[in-house]
């Protein structure tokens, strides 16, 4: 049995439930805990009743320190912030060996049980982000999509480190060599011996480093060896409706064919199974919208200053508004 966590609220309900149903296509020997974070969600999933679900609400769940920084972060920060305590919580409360924490946002392609197989009895398992070495060096190597924490000393030690580091500090700035709940993971492979970084590309594959891979039906190639597809991250992709049109747009990368034919469409299909079967809407058209060029433009822009302190610190400070949810609401 394969156990998973993960956390949203009604802003991302449809994302979730569509996670939820790409795990049960691919299969049926896993079980998935929610903490949803509004009652919203909460009283939905509960009311559709999946098989492979267990759902609580956070109002049960927070704790004295979540609840006294609660007030000084963002819905979005919130939500980085309680991450490792949720994992803790559900590995914990129900006895597990061990659980995975994964985003809302994953499309699953392939049983992930290729994963388990690779990293055996690892305490903790974590996946870069395949970005170039100065971003990595600025946002963290490693990316909190998919996270396995195992029930021994290590696994433990790891998870209430980065727990209490998260309650200490996170937000969605650069400051101190620290960025959101995601820069701490660099710390992981310093600090413990059994931890294991999946060698499988096609573990996240995502708009930030779609671009490095060629593709065939169910693989990529990368420097000459292929990897199984296993999920994709649909990080940065906005869901809009319009009466019966369905419209995926990417916000963080310019879409390739031969992305738009293996991720997203099929995606966009079952968002709308989605929302056409849990969510009272009527959908009947799909379309796929690249990223803006002026997003081109201003993605250009970053890059070119990302590495000016100066630049960084008037963005992150002056200019960056805080999250109004932890999605897009539909």
């Amino acid at each position: 049995m394969m156990n998973f966590c993960t956390l949203f609220d009604s802003y991302y309900l449809h994302k979730g439930i569509a996670l939820y149903l790409s795990l049960e296509h691919v299969t049926c020997d896993f079980h998935l805990y929610v903490m949803a974070f509004d009652k919203e969600s909460y009283g939905k999933l509960i009311a559709l009743g999946f098989k492979h679900m267990t759902v609580e609400l956070v109002d049960d769940f927070e704790t004295p320190e979540l609840l006294a920084v609660k007030p000084s972060r963002s819905k979005g920060e919130y939500c980085w912030t309680c991450g490792p305590s949720v994992i803790y919580h559900f590995l914990t409360k129900n006895n597990l060996d061990e659980i995975t924490y994964l985003d809302a946002d994953l499309f699953f392609l392939t049983d992930p049980k290729t994963i388990f197989e690779e990293i055996g009895c690892s305490s903790v398992a974590i996946t870069e982000q395949g970005i170039d070495e100065k971003t990595a060096n600025t946002y963290g190597r490693y990316c909190v999509q998919y996270m396995t924490f195992r029930k021994d000393q290590e696994g433990i030690e790891a998870l209430t480190w980065w727990r209490d580091r998260c309650i200490e500090w996170c937000y969605a700035r650069i400051e101190d060599n620290r960025f959101g709940d995601q820069k701490y993971l660099d710390e992981f492979p310093k600090r413990w011996k059994n931890i294991y970084v999946v060698k499988n590309l096609g573990v996240g594959i995502a708009p930030w480093n779609m671009h490095r891979y060629q593709y065939t039906d169910d693989h990529l190639s990368f420097r000459g060896i292929t990897y199984p597809f296993v999920f994709f991250h649909m990080h940065g992709v906005q869901v809009d409706v319009e009466s019966t049109k369905l419209t995926l747009k990417s916000k963080d990368a310019q879409l390739s064919e031969a992305c738009v034919r293996l991720f997203y469409q099929p995606y966009a299909e079952l968002l709308k199974h989605v929302l056409n079967t849990y969510m009272g809407y009527h959908i009947d058209n799909i379309d796929i919208q690249d990223m803006s060029q002026l997003k081109v433009w201003e993605y250009k822009l970053r890059s070119m200053v990302r590495n000016n302190k100066m630049v960084r610190w008037l963005y992150y400070s002056l200019l960056k508004k805080s999250s109004k949810g932890h999605g897009t609401k539909l």
